[in-house]
């Protein structure tokens, strides 16, 4: 990650890890290996660093009680991980197999309900029951989103504010949830909740697109296979701006409607989706997304920590990984 925008709080990343170590163990050995297995695969941490770069920006002082909430929330997240992974049957994330396949799956389907309750118990001691209540909504809207992207798999017709609230569910609500809950762990002014609200819906929705991008054009930073997406049928921004394309959409989108396709037309359809505007679109949307975000949390007042929250934003829109 950018070092610059996480000057305000380097010293605080290892706190964060330790925390989610501490937060997963168990007294059973393989399961314990297996959430570290999880945990230590990598991540962004984008969650417990919005929670506490939000809770500071407010002016909070009790650095480990916003450590400890936005460690809760990377939890939660790397649990619905476990179990996509097994609704999308994926082999690799992050470079790694997953876990139903370096294990067993009825064995990651426990690990991922652990992961789940240990997640929420660290959240439920800390919040009030307002940000209890955003935190309930995040988790059934990410259950809607996985049933709506399922229900559009290899769907053509997808349109793109069909996938935008697809990504709101996935990803957007669980980045916003875990900013809420550090602000309201400082303040009640909802004038200043309004701005984390739409700041940290604006780069989730983001982070999400440029994910979805990576997954097209990828980078030998990125770390994880390309064309997962394409392979799981999943109707993402690339896919759904290359269809619209007048020279090849019409092959990309007969590839994107078809199970089980070989390596080779995996490769053939991301070629094709380069040689469209699709990933350069991509790109200016995350962008206008990102610059709103940044226009918002704008209108907090000076610190380090707002500063890194604009840094957050910018990150997210030009990361590569």
């Amino acid at each position: 990650m950018a070092a610059v925008w996480t000057d305000s709080i380097k010293d605080d990343i290892d706190t964060i890890e330790d925390f989610i170590l501490d937060t997963i163990h168990s007294d059973c050995e393989e399961l314990d290996e297996m959430c570290r297995y999880v945990i230590q695969s990598g991540g962004k941490r984008v969650r417990p660093i919005v929670c506490l770069l939000t809770y500071l920006a407010l002016g909070g002082q009790d650095k480990q009680r916003a450590i400890s909430v936005g460690s809760a929330f990377e939890i939660v997240h790397s649990a619905t991980l476990i179990h996509d992974d097994i609704n999308d049957g994926g082999e690799f994330r992050r470079g790694r197999r997953t876990l139903h396949r370096e294990y067993t799956l009825t064995k990651a389907i426990v690990a991922g309900d652990y992961l789940l309750t240990r997640g929420y118990k660290a959240i439920g001691n800390n919040l009030s029951e307002e940000a209890m209540a955003i935190v309930a909504k995040a988790a059934a809207a990410m259950s809607e989103g996985e049933f709506m992207q399922q229900d559009l798999e290899r769907d053509v017709n997808v349109t793109e504010a069909e996938y935008f609230k697809i990504i709101n569910g996935k990803t957007a609500v669980l980045i916003n949830a875990a900013a809420m809950a550090g602000a309201l762990l400082v303040s009640r002014d909802r004038e200043l909740l309004s701005i984390i609200d739409e700041y940290a819906i604006k780069i989730g929705l983001a982070f999400q697109i440029i994910d979805d991008a990576l997954d097209v054009v990828g980078s030998d930073k990125t770390g994880k296979k390309v064309g997962i997406d394409m392979t799981e049928g999943k109707p993402t921004l690339p896919v759904i701006y290359a269809i619209e394309d007048p020279k090849y959409g019409k092959e990309i989108a007969g590839l994107f409607a078809r199970k089980d396709l070989s390596d080779e037309e995996i490769a053939r359809a991301l070629g094709l989706i380069k040689r469209t505007d699709s990933i350069d679109r991509c790109r200016k949307k995350a962008d206008q997304i990102v610059d709103e975000a940044v226009e918002t949390i704008r209108k907090l007042p000076e610190s380090p920590y707002r500063d890194s929250l604009e840094g957050l934003a910018l990150y997210i829109a030009s990361r590569d990984r």
